[in-house]
């Protein structure tokens, strides 16, 4: 049967954060961008609920170190839960990453799921309703790019309020970092229709991922948007494939199809994550097997 190419694509990777070796994310990182990788990701949780030890580095200082240890590959957070921080105080923290990175930094964001439910309260943190969550990324995401955007920013909302408040430096990009909304509900759609550069998903049929971009494309013609103008990203992991490959052909023909079998023609972006003990084979792996997709 003939594979029906999808179009050229970026790629990244999800550094391997969830060890107590900072060394090994820095050489990740290093790697990857030696080897073509468009970006980095480090995830924002604070305890990972997929993970025995429960160990992983924070998001935003791991960022910051990659950031000012690599020089030309993309750093981004993959997603940063908007209820962890107050938007203000983000705003400040990716300006700082962004100059410090001389603007190379995604900022992808997120409202957090069911399954973090236990790690939130374990810190002390609310789990508060979908509903409330989607408030609060709606508002972290007027304050954000008015703090990167304007000498002084009075903001009142139903969550959060700030008065004359003062960013300074701004982002090196302009007008600003580009934002990435991650998610699958509709409700998140909304938002990402409404404000988002890039849409991450992960987890889905291709059924259900036509479902949601008919419906992200009739959101967006809401706002005035054309659907293209979002960047569609895929995230997965490969742990398994990787255990059961017995070379690297193998390998990256095993990722290119596991790819073509969840991603659509829309989807111009590929992140992947692999374990704390993948060598650096996976990783050029990985990056082969999205070039072959064209």
């Amino acid at each position: 049967m003939e594979l029906c190419p999808l179009p050229k694509s970026n790629f990244g990777c999800q550094l391997p954060q969830d060890s107590d070796d900072f060394d090994r994310v820095i050489e990740v990182a290093k790697h990857c961008e030696k080897i073509g990788y468009d970006s980095v990701w480090v995830y924002d949780h604070l305890s990972p609920f997929w993970s025995r030890s429960g160990q992983a580095f924070e998001c935003w200082t791991t960022l910051s170190a990659v950031a000012a240890r690599t020089n030309s590959v993309k750093v981004g957070s993959l997603v940063t839960n908007v209820g962890l921080r107050n938007p203000s105080l983000l705003a400040k923290m990716s300006s700082t990453i962004d100059n410090i990175s001389n603007g190379r930094l995604i900022l992808g964001l997120g409202t957090g799921d069911k399954m973090s439910r236990e790690e939130l309260h374990s810190y002390g943190y609310r789990f508060p309703d979908l509903n409330e969550r989607v408030e609060r990324l709606r508002e972290s995401i007027q304050i954000l790019k008015a703090m990167w955007t304007n000498d002084e920013v009075t903001f009142h909302g139903k969550h959060y309020e700030i008065s004359r408040a003062v960013n300074l430096p701004k982002p090196k990009q302009r007008p600003h970092p580009p934002i990435w909304i991650g998610g699958r509900h509709l409700r998140i759609l909304d938002v990402v229709a409404e404000f988002a550069d890039g849409w991450n998903y992960w987890g889905l049929s291709k059924d259900g991922l036509e479902r949601r971009e008919d419906y992200l494309a009739k959101k967006c013609a809401e706002h005035g948007r054309k659907p293209s103008s979002i960047l569609k990203a895929w995230s997965g992991t490969f742990q398994q494939l990787s255990d059961g490959a017995r070379s690297h052909s193998e390998l990256s023909r095993n990722i290119a199809g596991k790819l073509r079998n969840q991603a659509d023609a829309e989807t111009k972006y590929f992140i992947a994550s692999f374990d704390s003990r993948a060598d650096p084979e996976n990783y050029q792996a990985f990056a082969d097997a999205v070039k072959s997709l064209a």
